[in-house]
């Protein structure tokens, strides 16, 4: 596992942070009104306060609706259109501090004519939107951001230009799973057939190599950090019995990187700094943008995609929009290596100690729970054993970005008998490792051990010099997963997880606790 540094407010101080600002997203005197009405590029427009930080929009026509969402991204998202904009033009360290350094110099050498060359190629009705939704951000602006929010100095210090949602479009470019997908099946061509065959996905074997990998990677990762770009893939989703579940993946950042708004008889998933959205869901149906595989740099086809974000629609060499019904069932997982873990023969006093433990243990892997962290830490020691030394860390990051867990898994136990060793002494070797590597961070007594301590959800407010982590269960016997960071194994990411229940509820569920909106 990679070092961590000791949160600012851990625990109980993360819990009152979330409680804190789950207030201030509550309507106010002094926040905004219940309704706004506005004129737009050709009509009225009327703004419809439904909940936290959510609108319902009545426009007329594209431009109107584009224009009502520059003015609700300028009112109430305007630290990320900051950070996005500052991000795609290399002047995002200005903000968040060195550690954007290198993500800057990319920026600044390959963005600039990458922007250029899509808005030079962009359609009159696409550019027309934009126009209008610069407009909209504008007006906002100069209308006074609600004094709840703290804004970072903007380094470009100037209003909003269409173009500008082009360079938003990047951060959403840079989660295209292409590249990586490139860098992965190179890395698995070193391993004999049986673990090569169990992490290969044809689906991606047109994609190209980017020419930068490592810089872009880099960028991606200190974007995704602080909001401005999701991770890879966007959106995880499956059907219900009682409806759609949808995951939204992005970084643990306040003001929250996704946004919602109400329109007619549905809700749409958007990416403030640029208009149109990336999914939408009415009672019990939906669609959403999704990567498709092909060949060529996704960097190519920026315009393309902001076609597809700004009309909610279509289809493009490497992105698509598909229907609920190309959506997988939900399945909730399980622990199917409990019994493995405990047919081992125990070493030593703390192991013997640890098993006594596992046998009483529920199979729960709640944020309290010790049991959780052992099974946890031992079934990632497994991968990281066989896998690790034959790929190297960072293609070990990148699978466990792309390929599920149990996939790992098999293709690690694959490996170590492809290299002449017994698959018993993979699993005692790993139990070794996570119970010294355990050990070393929080200390030899098994019984104060927590799974939440490890699996936590790191948590930042864009401007504000405050971080806090906030611990969790879940990932395999509790309803709302969360998914593993690839850079520190056992801290999740932070990403909430809307849902559309009978046909009449939705339900944005954000740790550690859901808020409900009444379908409008």
């Amino acid at each position: 596992m990679t070092a961590r540094k000791k949160p600012l407010l851990p625990g109980v101080a993360g819990l009152v942070l979330i409680l804190i600002l789950g207030i201030l997203h509550l309507p106010s005197a002094v926040g905004p009104p219940a309704f706004l009405s506005l004129h737009g590029p050709e009509g009225k427009i009327t703004l419809y306060a439904v909940g936290p930080a959510q609108w319902r929009v009545e426009a007329g026509s594209p431009q109107d609706q584009a224009f009502a969402e520059g003015v609700l991204d300028g009112l109430d998202a305007a630290p990320l259109l900051i950070l996005r904009r500052a991000a795609a033009y290399g002047q995002l360290e200005a903000l968040v501090g060195p550690q954007a350094k290198e993500a800057d110099a990319w920026a600044r050498e390959r963005l600039a004519p990458v922007i250029a060359r899509a808005w030079e190629a962009l359609d009159a009705e696409t550019r027309s939107r934009l126009e209008a939704y610069a407009a909209g951000v504008n007006t906002a602006w100069r209308m006074g951001i609600p004094m709840i929010r703290r804004l970072p100095s903007d380094p470009l210090a100037r209003p909003w230009e269409p173009r500008d949602s082009l360079a938003v479009a990047v951060g959403l470019a840079l989660a295209h799973p292409g590249w990586m997908e490139a860098e992965i099946a190179a890395a698995l061509r070193r391993l004999p057939p049986a673990p090569r065959a169990a992490l290969e996905d044809p689906r991606w074997s047109s994609a190209t190599p980017a020419p930068d990998v490592a810089r872009r990677e880099a960028a991606w990762r200190a974007w995704a950090a602080v909001g401005v770009a999701p991770e890879l893939g966007l959106f995880r989703t499956c059907q219900e019995d009682t409806g759609i579940r949808l995951h939204a993946m992005a970084a643990p950042v306040f003001p929250l990187p996704w946004r919602l708004i109400w329109v007619d008889d549905g809700v749409r998933l958007r990416w403030p700094g640029i208009p149109g959205a990336l999914a939408r869901i009415r009672q019990a149906e939906g669609a959403q943008l999704e990567p498709k595989p092909g060949p060529g740099d996704v960097l190519d086809a920026l315009g393309e995609l902001s076609v597809r974000v700004v009309r909610e629609s279509g289809e493009s060499p490497l992105w698509a929009w598909r229907g609920k019904d190309a959506w997988p069932r939900c399945a909730p997982p399980a622990t199917p290596d409990r019994e493995a873990l405990l047919a081992l023969t125990p070493e030593g006093w703390l192991q013997r100690r640890v098993h006594g433990m596992l046998a009483r243990w529920d199979g729960q892997l709640d944020a309290k729970s010790p049991s959780a962290l052992v099974y946890e830490v031992w079934r990632w020691e497994l991968i990281r054993t066989a896998l690790g030394p034959a790929v190297g860390e960072e293609n070990l990051r990148r699978l466990l970005a792309r390929r599920p867990a149990e996939r790992l898994r098999a293709a690690a136990q694959a490996l170590w008998e492809a290299q002449g060793n017994e698959v018993r002494e993979l699993k005692a070797m790993a139990y070794r490792r996570a119970l010294a590597e355990i050990g070393r961070r929080y200390g030899d007594l098994h019984t104060i051990w927590e799974w939440g301590k490890a699996h936590a959800a790191p948590v930042r407010i864009l401007g504000w010099p405050i971080r806090a982590e906030i611990p969790l269960g879940g990932d395999e016997s509790a309803p709302w997963p969360t998914p593993v960071d690839p850079v520190r194994p056992f801290a999740t990411a932070f990403w909430p997880a809307l849902t559309v229940q009978r046909e009449s509820q939705v339900i944005l569920k954000i740790a550690p606790t859901p808020v409900w909106w009444r379908w409008p």
